[in-house]
């Protein structure tokens, strides 16, 4: 898959998604237009699956007035609590080959994760069982994306592939090159947004 560049430039060493959402309901935030014009108002918070295909912005709390759908492939990006999304060209085209992928960290590195459905699981309910949906976030499966100052794109989905990866995504930096091939704790798959924010800062 090719990257689709996008500036929407924001410094953030790296999120920890640890708030309480109410889904589906409307906070302040922004998105960025095509113009790279910030405008603010109110962003509808979808689960993380459905924010990845569309989101929408309106001009009060109530989307009373105005209200614009946010296309991937129209608008830079959006932001809704500390949830920030960056277009990209990436994931299955459903229908658009372009997602708002969850933005993680911005530098000489970026970091975005891509959220998809597990197959066939299903949850237990009052009544049986449902299968998943994007409201199930707990259960969501996602991978890492890496882009690098040169635009490349590196697709980090276990330890494995971190591994492989490491050379080329993090050469220039030996010591903390060497902690990710040694395995030593905090330089795990699990642990790249903090593992890219210790990247990003050392080239600052």
């Amino acid at each position: 898959m090719k990257f689709l560049p996008a500036v929407f430039l924001l410094l953030i060493p790296s999120l920890v998604f640890s708030q309480k959402y109410k889904l589906n309901q409307r906070y302040p935030g922004y998105f960025i237009n095509a113009k790279d014009d910030t405008i603010r108002g109110w962003i509808l918070l979808s689960n993380k699956l459905d924010n990845q295909i569309s989101g929408e912005y309106s001009n009060d709390s109530r989307a009373e007035k105005i209200k614009i759908h946010l296309s991937p492939d129209e608008v830079k990006g959006f932001k809704v609590q500390d949830r920030i999304y960056t277009s990209l060209l990436y994931g299955d085209p459903d229908p658009k080959p372009q997602h708002f992928l969850l933005t993680l960290a911005e530098g000489e590195l970026k970091l975005y994760e891509y959220f998809m459905l597990p197959k066939s699981l299903t949850i237990e309910t009052g009544s049986g069982t449902r299968p998943v949906t994007g409201d199930d976030e707990q259960y969501l499966e996602s991978e890492f994306i890496i882009v690098n100052h040169s635009g490349k794109q590196f697709v980090i989905f276990n330890q494995n592939s971190l591994m492989k990866n490491a050379q080329e995504i993090f050469g220039s930096d030996a010591t903390l090159l060497q902690k990710i091939m040694d395995k030593e704790k905090g330089f795990k798959y699990n642990d790249l947004p903090e593992i890219i924010a210790a990247f990003n800062q050392r080239k600052n």
